[in-house]
């Protein structure tokens, strides 16, 4: 079981690694959007950037990946859950730390929401609600991040699966807060972008 692990592990997060907003960023904007807004390789930064064509793009892209890393272990070995739990977690890791871009990436949202969709694909479009209900409510998008990898600690929990994955799930919950710190920072300091300003901005184009 080590040996399918680690083959799953890697496999995982080579697929994370695939960098979606940095690829549209540089090759269609001729940027680095890691050097623009917020500073993170994702859609949120890219939608306020670039605008809502290519923010949507990206999320879907992000997502696929980790839609995809669970659905190649569910075929490989479709009895053992764990492992497809892992592929997923393992494509989150790579979309945040991606080796080729000296570990700078994204936050990892859209490909947890990728990863439900492989994992229980009905509950994936809760999990989508997860990200946009908070986060609207609140007028700030890092708010729905902390949604759905809170939900990830409660499904993993309530689906049964073993205590080390539980474990594995609090820590995701811990970086994702980690990730974050910056975005928390400007919110007290009402320096954060909102939700509602971007829209405005675009409309106002």
């Amino acid at each position: 079981m080590t040996t399918e692990i680690l083959i799953v592990l890697l496999v995982g997060y080579l697929l994370g690694c695939i960098q979606s907003a940095y690829l549209v960023s540089t090759v269609i904007g001729k940027i680095d959007i890691r050097d623009h807004g917020s500073g993170n390789a994702g859609a949120s930064n890219i939608t306020a950037t670039m605008g809502l064509n290519y923010g949507v793009f990206v999320a879907f892209v992000d997502a696929l990946k980790g839609a995809v890393a669970v659905w190649i272990f569910r075929a490989i070995y479709p009895d053992v859950p764990t492992l497809h739990y892992l592929a997923g977690i393992a494509a989150i890791l790579g979309h945040i730390f991606p080796f080729y871009l000296k570990f700078r990436g994204g936050k990892g949202v859209a490909t947890l929401v990728g990863m439900i969709f492989g994992l229980k694909f009905v509950l994936g479009f809760l999990f989508i609600l997860l990200v946009l209900v908070p986060g609207v409510l609140a007028d700030y998008i890092v708010v729905g991040s902390f949604g759905s990898f809170l939900g990830l600690l409660v499904y993993t929990w309530r689906a049964g699966y073993e205590t080390p994955l539980i474990i594995i799930a609090l820590l995701m919950n811990i970086l994702v807060v980690y990730l974050h710190r910056g975005n928390i920072q400007r919110i007290m300091a009402k320096e954060e972008t909102k939700i509602s300003d971007v829209i405005n901005f675009k409309k106002k184009k």
